[in-house]
């Protein structure tokens, strides 16, 4: 029976993405120190069809920003993060660097206390997350910040995208850090579910899918 279920499932998860997709997808898991992959979580299937649509507008607009974003990638290369953490900008404001959200503002959506956490100037008339290279900056002192709080690299995301308390709180009360667990939970927010699936995809898509196979 536990062999039919593992069958079943594997089908089922090849047949919501092709197999370089899965594959590209685990790649990715890995880069964020998962000891999870596609097929161990259910939730995460689930969670990643449901976003799966709004890959190809992000990918989009990656392919006219990508001048600006290799500059990005290298700030992040030189401080050993992981090239999944140079997407969120697409999953947060769509690579627009003036766009201002719910108090937030920029490419990486920063708040006003989290930016001036993490080195920013935000006042009238200078308001530094509107910078793309300063915010980029700031967003690396934020992430290795997280990273050391939480101890990997996709919690470090979660924390990015949820707030630090709520991750905690959901760790907590589900005596768990695994993918597995934490997006079963009904109070995983729903906007860092999004910011989780769609970087993740993107993620998948520009660098473990190989040319050909985004051709296809």
């Amino acid at each position: 029976m536990k062999y039919l279920f593992f069958w079943l499932f594997l089908l089922h998860a090849i047949t919501l993405f092709a197999r370089n997709e899965v594959e590209a997808i685990n790649l990715s898991l890995q880069s964020l120190q998962s000891d999870e992959s596609l097929l161990d979580t259910g939730a995460l299937d689930r969670t990643l069809d449901n976003y799966r649509g709004t890959i190809a507008p992000l990918y989009k607009r990656y392919l006219v920003t990508k001048k600006e974003h290799s500059l990005i990638e290298s700030k992040f290369i030189d401080a050993g993060i992981p090239l999944f953490f140079t997407l969120i900008p697409y999953a947060e404001s769509k690579f627009n660097p003036t766009l201002h959200g719910y108090g937030t503002a920029g490419l990486w959506q920063f708040g006003k206390q989290s930016a001036q956490n993490f080195g920013l100037t935000v006042k009238k008339g200078n308001d530094e997350r509107l910078d793309i290279e300063r915010s980029s900056d700031a967003a690396i002192r934020y992430i290795k910040y997280l990273k050391r709080e939480f101890g990997s690299w996709y919690l470090a995301d979660f924390a990015y995208a949820m707030g630090e308390g709520t991750l905690q709180r959901l760790i907590q009360k589900n005596g768990s850090k695994k993918i597995s667990v934490l997006l079963k939970d009904p109070h995983f927010p729903s906007g860092a579910k999004a910011h989780f699936a769609k970087t993740l995809l993107l993620d998948a898509k520009i660098h473990y899918i190989t040319t050909e196979e985004k051709q296809e």
